[in-house]
């Protein structure tokens, strides 16, 4: 069980702990957590290099390797594989069975792979998908790491029929050129603003989820990564595209994270989105004044607005800090 920095708060409020035991403990927590982080992806990575180094070794010498020896060879390495990742997991090494659980992984693959070419199957990528995904379901609860559950989703991603895709491309069409009354441009953001809400929603309900299952279900908070990357692709995209629509989202949203970050009492993620709304001021300062910017006055504008884009900044962030609103 792992208890949070506001459960040690209570606790400190309750007077069952002093504040530095708090302080000691938070920081004991960190230190181990960053440790084992690091242990971790080190160990990660060694399992994808041993892997990719089998799959190199097999491949110098494939074709002088009689089928009948690779299949059984390939059977015999599987199942020392998965005798390996339970030995580790039942005597409690989290890092060496993560090892084992990566590299069986991806041998599902060449198993799948090696079968198909020596009996001559066919049924291209997407079959050779949806099997993958389907034998490699007990990886995804017995495996600790972020890294087989994401692969995971983004193999059930892929599986889906190309119609599902075609649907959502419709639903779109639809949105874009019929139900929003408004010029395309203008649609296509108000879409875009729809979708990340509904991402939001995903995110929020992936993280409520993997919390309430005592952040043991991985794929949830696998899932919860995969949403957040298309969220900032999202905003990303609505950024650069400077229509009204997506200019107003974009600063509204920014404005709205900076006042978030102020009532947690959040100084590095305030100064954060400080900075990245000062970026976005920049950016369209930039694309406005186009070739202006190669002359003398382009440039001392520009220097201009960087100078009191920092000046306000630093007022700003220095005034908060006299009212004692970050910890």
């Amino acid at each position: 069980m792992k208890i949070s920095k506001k459960e040690l708060e209570k606790l400190n409020k309750e007077g069952l702990i002093t504040s530095q035991q708090v302080e000691n403990i938070i920081s004991y927590y960190q230190n181990n957590n960053d440790n084992n982080k690091l242990w971790k992806r080190l160990f990660i990575i060694a399992a994808l290099l041993i892997a990719l180094g089998i799959i190199l070794i097999i491949g110098a010498n494939w074709a002088v390797i009689p089928n009948f020896i690779k299949v059984v060879v390939d059977f015999i390495l599987f199942l020392v594989l998965v005798y390996a990742d339970y030995y580790f997991i039942i005597n409690n090494k989290k890092n060496l069975s993560e090892v084992f659980l990566v590299i069986s992984f991806f041998m599902v693959a060449g198993t799948i792979g090696l079968i198909a070419q020596v009996y001559n199957l066919d049924g291209g990528w997407l079959s050779f998908a949806r099997f993958w995904m389907i034998l490699t379901i007990p990886f995804v609860f017995l495996s600790k790491t972020y890294l087989i559950n994401i692969l995971w989703l983004l193999l059930l991603f892929n599986s889906f029929p190309h119609s599902f895709y075609i649907w959502l491309h419709d639903i779109y069409s639809y949105f874009v050129s019929d139900f929003l009354p408004f010029p395309k441009k203008y649609n296509i953001s108000i879409f875009s603003i729809l979708v990340y809400f509904l991402l939001k929603f995903l995110y929020s309900f992936a993280i409520d989820l993997y919390h309430k299952f005592d952040r043991k279900i991985i794929i949830t908070k696998a899932f919860s990564i995969i949403v957040q990357i298309t969220i900032y692709y999202f905003v990303l995209v609505m950024a650069l595209d400077k229509n009204f629509v997506n200019i107003i989202f974009v600063f509204s949203l920014l404005a709205y994270k900076m006042y978030k970050a102020f009532n947690l009492k959040k100084e590095k993620k305030f100064r954060n989105y400080a900075i990245l709304t000062e970026i976005y001021i920049i950016y369209l300062f930039v694309s406005a004044y186009g070739n202006l910017l190669f002359t003398g006055i382009g440039f001392i504008a520009g220097g201009i607005l960087l100078l009191v884009s920092i000046y306000i900044l630093r007022k700003t962030l220095s005034y908060i800090k006299k009212l004692e609103a970050f910890n």
